[in-house]
């Protein structure tokens, strides 16, 4: 087999060929390619054959397979464009292109120019700051006419603000030639302070192993004063070439770099709500806060900014970070009025906070002063006794408003109740219910706030007795799992929650991510951007800075809309989240019913690259996609293992995907496993297979000779008997298979219409498809775009940014972590964030390319309960991604979610059906009284 890497840089030539040994290569490549030190340089010029080479003090044994051949003839073929091309002086730049192709492309350039076709400013804003301050120094340094000067000039331009290069430039000779526009830069302060940059994650006793004292005493020195892994690099290059990987000094450096885990801030969830700051002040006192400065930071943001009604957005937020709003209140006895609220939010609903209510409202009513208000006020003794037990009941338990989840009581309300409690003869004459009231109260009266009206009422709440199977349980609002384990709730299976290992935001964070995810955390250098992570069993590791946008509005046809700022184009409303604009696509006139671009409504389905079915070509081509993109025929009747991907040692099996990035080429549909794997490794997770038997592993299923029914655990409640077609266009080979994909119902058997998108919710599909019955004669529901018929559930559409999901799957270089941007990842974190074990959450892509969620009662026949907390926890959901809650912003790939809407509503037929009951009992009321 003939192998061609025309074009190829030295780091995609790695990538082709891994292996156990090439990897440690491509490591070495990555961090020793500076400027115009190329590792492979290195390693073809010293050796002519390196994999020849029998013996290496501490290293691999080389060997001659095919393998290894074609690695370095792909290397050696790259080479002399290189070298032609190694005075360029943007050559330094190339590892900050997060895109392969850019990266690529730019290792072999000679000029900026020859970037355009690869890269993009707007996709690679740190790249090209790096190449306009390299163009600026050569400019700055270019009539230095000394070589050791203007190469100190240049330097200094690399790394501003170091006083001692500056004086290193003088010392050399060169106080007569400092150019003008290079005492401006070595004033400025350096960015990076190097006691807080844990990417140099690399560890002194390696210098140790440095066979020459000049390359010892530059490791011990680079390590101790660098800024920068690059500066560290530079220097070894320099100092203790050659750059080996095998050799011990530098397989050592690698080595403490790739094991050692990330160190956190001290609360890495409520460091990303430090953006939602108004003031730069508050802004600036979040960062020390839940940096590293909690002691003296805390204490004057909570005084000086928390209080502020300017300041709600940033309390919500970090109140969400160590309390979110979670469904239902049980088990009080001060505070019993607030228990039996089944689908209202809280914050803090435990029997301490009942507790600590207790003691408030007797410390209150003994004459001690109330707290927080700044100014001395004592309760009056004509207040009611449950007037003051519902307030301290509400301040301390904090049941949330829907839209927000803000927990500050209504104007109103404290109006009324500064009128009826307050002694106002203890109270400064400054000070009026008003003043007292801002302090309590959101700053306008028509904001969402939280009345105490509700918490009053002494009527007997109808569902106070329930029946067991009509109930709901929230296992998990009470962490039954150990520390540094997760719950997580399990709809349809035998145990309905599992505790999962997990790793924590920091030393100070209630925030836990199960092992295996990705988290998003603020980067120490730059405030406002972000590096990923994953959790593993050891803590944070396989670290990547991602590019930083700061884009503070939106470019839209001819004006700029602000960040988070709200607009229509024609009908549609519109939303501006970091330079990028999303809008939902619906026909002007909402009496109609349509599909976008105003496709027809055939249902000759088309698979889409990106692993989910359109239902016409034209669909296809509405969203982007061109014909070589598309193949006919659904997703879900395409066997990819059918050509046999894998290697002969590798069983091939299914595993759909659908891509959230378009850079996903091709988004896998099958996964290989070794036949010689181990079945008694279960990270893989449980499956089912087609005769409905559960394995702990891919694995085990395999070696037991099984077909893969479906991924997970065996359901409960779903059936096993025919085809049905799912809300996406997809047949299945059962309801169990739709479910385990996370998937809705339409109807029964295969799919053979797609439904005209509207508000109504009603059937869609006409005489083509027999819609199943609802669960309920009305509910609350919906009728997903492109589907056939109306379900009950909770449901929104939600929104996410494509450039944040192209970012990180620029940095993900294992397949298994691409997986991170899938929809199935997203809806798996989504289902996460549900506390009722009676709710599963489903989702699929829209015809747009947007994500429609559901949130449906897992019983055949629920209760109206069920089904309302299903619609509760939906409504939950949109809040959180609407105010951007560390919950969703933390985690990859939920921190890409920048807008959600609620699309359910009143099913149209049930309704009907609703009015027509009310009109039998009139009927029979009016009857009654003329008989």
């Amino acid at each position: 087999m003939a192998w061609s890497y025309a074009g190829d840089s030295p780091w995609n030539c790695c990538r082709r060929h891994r292996s156990s040994t090439l990897c440690k290569l491509d490591r070495c490549i990555l961090y020793a390619a500076r400027e115009t030190r190329l590792a492979s340089a290195y390693f073809c010029n010293r050796s002519p054959n390196p994999y020849r080479r029998k013996s290496m003090r501490n290293g691999p044994q080389w060997n001659t397979s095919r393998h290894f051949l074609d690695f370095w003839s792909c290397v050696n073929t790259t080479l002399n464009e290189l070298k032609r091309n190694e005075d360029w002086t943007g050559r330094g730049c190339c590892r900050l292109a997060q895109n392969p192709t850019c990266r690529t492309t730019c290792a072999l350039s000679g000029s900026t120019n020859d970037l355009n076709e690869s890269c993009r400013p707007s996709d690679e804003p740190e790249f090209f700051f790096c190449l306009e301050k390299r163009e600026e120094a050569e400019r700055c340094c270019s009539n230095v006419s000394n070589d050791t000067c203007r190469a100190i000039c240049k330097d200094i331009f690399y790394k501003p603000g170091k006083q001692s290069n500056l004086k290193l430039y003088s010392s050399k000779g060169c106080f007569h030639q400092i150019p003008k526009c290079l005492k401006s830069i070595a004033e400025v302060k350096h960015a990076e302070d190097p006691k807080q940059l844990d990417s140099i994650s690399v560890d002194l006793h390696c210098c140790d192993e440095a066979t020459t004292a000049t390359c010892l005493d530059t490791c011990r020195s680079i390590l101790h004063t660098a800024t920068t892994d690059q500066e560290i690099m530079d220097a070894l290059a320099e100092k203790c070439s050659p750059v080996l990987p095998q050799s011990p000094m530098w397989s050592c450096l690698l080595k403490s770099g790739s094991t050692k885990p990330t160190r956190l801030p001290l609360n890495a969830g409520k460091l990303t709500c430090c953006t939602k700051a108004t003031k730069p002040f508050c802004q600036n006192l979040c960062w020390r806060a839940f940096q590293a400065d909690w002691e003296t930071a805390w204490v004057q943001l909570d005084a000086q900014c928390l209080s502020s009604n300017s300041e709600g957005e940033l309390r919500r937020c970090l109140e969400d970070a160590d309390d979110s709003c979670e469904i239902g209140c049980s088990g009080l006895s001060y505070c019993a009025r607030f228990n039996d609220r089944p689908t209202t939010l809280f914050r803090t609903c435990t029997t301490t906070a009942d507790e600590a209510a207790k003691w408030e409202a007797d410390h209150w009513s003994r004459g001690s002063i109330i707290r927080g208000l700044g100014v001395p006020v004592r309760v009056a003794a004509s207040c009611p006794a449950e007037t003051l037990r519902a307030a301290a009941c509400l301040l301390q338990l904090r049941p949330c408003e829907t839209r927000i989840h803000e927990t500050r009581l209504c104007r109103e309300d404290c109006l009324e109740l500064m009128a009826s409690c307050v002694d106002w003869s203890s109270v400064t004459e400054s000070h009026t219910a008003a003043t007292l009231c801002a302090k309590l109260s959101p700053g306008r009266p028509d904001a969402p706030c939280v009345s105490l009206g509700p918490f009053l009422d002494n009527s007997q709440n109808d569902e106070a007795v329930i029946h067991p199977d009509e109930d709901i349980t929230t296992p998990c609002k009470r962490n039954s799992c150990l520390q540094g384990q997760l719950c997580v709730v399990q709809p349809n299976d035998a145990k309905i929650y599992r505790c999962v290992p997990a790793c924590s935001l920091g030393e100070m964070s209630k925030q836990l991510v199960p092992v295996g995810s990705w988290i998003q955390i603020p980067r120490f250098d730059q405030q406002g951007c972000l590096k990923i992570c994953q959790c593993t069993m050891r803590g944070l590791e396989k670290c990547r800075t991602l590019n930083c946008f700061n884009f503070k509005s939106c470019w839209v046809h001819d004006r700029f809309i602000q960040h988070k700022g709200h607009f229509y184009l024609d009908c549609n409303p519109c939303h501006c989240f970091e330079g990028e604009f999303t809008c939902s696509k619906r026909n002007c006139d909402k009496r109609m019913l349509s599909l976008p671009c105003d496709c027809p409504a055939h249902y000759v389905p088309v698979c889409g690259r990106l692993g989910f079915t359109f239902a016409s070509a034209c669909l296809a081509k509405c969203a982007g996609l061109s014909t070589t993109e598309v193949e006919f025929g659904s997703c879900s009747s395409r066997h990819p293992c059918v050509h046999n991907p894998c290697d002969s040692s590798e069983r091939c099996v299914r595993r759909p995907r659908v891509c959230l990035t378009a850079l996903h080429k091709p988004c896998r549909q099958y996964e290989c496993v070794p036949i010689d794997c181990n079945p008694r490794d279960e990270s893989s997770g449980p499956v089912c297979d087609q005769e409905n038997r559960q394995y702990p592993s891919v694995c085990a299923m395999i070696r037991a000779g099984a077909t893969l029914g479906y991924r997970g655990p065996c359901l409960k409640g779903c059936s096993l008997r025919d085809w049905v077609c799912g809300i996406n266009g997809e047949t299945y080979a059962n309801e169990c298979a739709a479910w385990a994909e996370k998937v809705v119902v339409d109807y029964e058997g295969p799919c053979v219409a797609v439904g005209l998108i509207g508000d109504e919710t009603k059937p869609r599909c006409g005489d083509a498809v027999q819609c199943p019955p609802l669960k309920e004669p009305y509910c609350v529901g919906v009728t997903p775009p492109g589907a056939c018929c109306p379900i009950c559930g909770g449901a929104a559409r939600l929104f996410y940014s494509k450039k944040q999901v192209d970012r990180i799957y620029y940095m993900m270089d294992e397949e298994t972590d691409k997986d991170s941007v899938t929809l199935e990842a997203l809806l798996v974190a989504l289902g996460r964030q549900l506390q009722v074990a009676q709710c599963a959450l489903r989702g699929m892509m829209t015809p747009d390319r947007d994500i429609f969620i559901v949130v449906q009662p897992i019983t055949k026949k629920p209760s109206m309960l069920q089904l309302r907390a299903c619609v509760t926890e939906t409504e939950k959901l949109v809040t959180r991604i609407s105010e951007r809650s560390p919950l969703i912003a933390a985690e990859v790939p939920l921190g890409s979610l920048s807008r959600a809407e609620i699309a359910h509503s009143y099913i149209s037929s049930a309704i009907n059906i609703r009015a027509w009951l009310a009109t039998v009992a009139v009927t029979i009321f009016l009857l009654n009284i003329l008989s």
